[in-house]
């Protein structure tokens, strides 16, 4: 099995009563033969939601520091689009992109881990 480049920053957020419910997200990226593979997780009441992008003519480098920068700054689902789009970064949802079931089933096991932020 060969390795590949990964990298994973992760950012919780405590319970505010009346304010906001516990929750954790998670921004990765990934070199995969299709090209970079972006992710977004959320982890709340015991739910993760997941959203994916494929950036086919991405540089992973230039993914790591935008994964970065979107955890220290708390970007969430509603508004990563919107950064990636003012960036001018190519991207495709990976439920348009061909077989997406061998993209999000592939194990990080596989992976050489890069980097990690928790806060």
């Amino acid at each position: 099995m060969g390795q590949r480049e990964y990298c994973r920053y992760v950012r919780t957020y405590s319970e505010l009563e009346g304010l906001q419910r516990a929750h954790t997200m998670w921004y990765s990226a990934s070199v995969e033969k299709e090209g970079v593979l972006m992710e977004l997780r959320l982890q709340q009441d015991g739910k993760c939601s997941i959203r994916q992008v494929l950036c086919p003519q991405g540089d992973f480098r230039k993914a790591m520091r935008l994964m970065r920068y979107l955890c220290e700054n708390g970007v969430g689902f509603e508004h990563w689009l919107d950064i990636l789009d003012d960036l001018g970064v190519g991207y495709l949802p990976v439920d348009e992109v061909r077989n997406t079931v061998e993209i999000r089933k592939r194990p990080v096991e596989s992976a050489r881990f890069v980097a990690f932020a928790g806060f």
